[in-house]
């Protein structure tokens, strides 16, 4: 029989319907940020992310970038393990970039987090991650959180023996994935683009198409948008995904 305890923080680990503590916090904070709060920093900036009050607009805050996006709504999620000791002797940064979160997953043996192989495993909640392998300072790749997988989606750049789904992600970007009312667009669409000529930086939802080989249901490349004319393979472009899995103190 499980303890008081245990069942205490596995209500505090998931919400009301299912979905992960750390989707909830990210959620929370995107769909009350105010525009003007909401932006994707400078290597120079600090990183600022605040949870405010509601109906207290110009209490919520978020300067970030994707990685560090990640790691702030982990640790308001997560406070009992996800501290910067955490981070610092797992990643190596108390703050890591998107590559650092990437090599310590692909690396394994990091607690709270499970590598998820196949992309039609893919659940809310789950990180993705992807090395650009460049060398441009802070931009070293990006992280993002699944919100839902859409679905298996066939409308364009499809490859033999590669099955496409299309996946709601959350993040923290400079670039929204997307072009406004282009294809099929309105159907995977970006919180943070407007119109046709206004779109936003900072955190908010988007969609990604990512691949998985039929061969294995591994990653194999993946799209920035379904408008996305290129794609990356995981040669170029390494991926790792896993499942944030609290535990008994979460």
């Amino acid at each position: 029989m499980r303890s008081t305890r245990a069942a205490l923080h596995s209500a505090v680990d998931r919400s009301a319907d299912g979905r992960p503590a750390h989707l909830v916090v990210a959620e929370r904070l995107i769909d009350n940020l105010p525009v003007g709060r909401n932006t994707y920093k400078d290597p120079a900036q600090r990183n600022v992310v605040r949870w405010g009050r509601r109906g207290v607009p110009e209490s919520w805050v978020n300067q970030s970038q994707c990685a560090s996006f990640i790691t702030a709504v982990l640790r308001r999620a997560y406070p009992r393990w996800a501290t910067r000791w955490f981070f610092a002797k797992h990643f190596g940064s108390r703050s890591p970039y998107a590559r650092g979160y990437l090599n310590a997953f692909a690396s394994g043996g990091v607690p709270h987090f499970a590598v998820v192989a196949e992309v039609a495993d893919l659940r809310p909640g789950d990180l993705i991650a992807i090395d650009f392998r460049q060398d441009q300072g802070t931009n070293t790749g990006h992280i993002v959180m699944v919100r839902e997988v859409k679905e298996v989606y066939d409308g364009r750049s499809s490859f033999e023996g590669e099955t496409q789904y299309a996946v709601e992600v959350v993040d923290c970007t400079s670039e929204p994935h997307g072009v406004f009312g282009v294809g099929d667009y309105p159907a995977f669409p970006d919180s943070r683009i407007v119109d046709g000529s206004t779109q936003h930086t900072g955190a908010g939802y988007g969609h990604m198409m990512f691949y998985a080989s039929d061969a294995t249901g591994g990653f194999s490349r993946y799209r920035w948008s379904v408008n996305s004319s290129a794609s990356c393979t995981t040669g170029e472009r390494p991926i790792v995904a896993v499942r944030v899995e609290p535990g008994l103190f979460g």
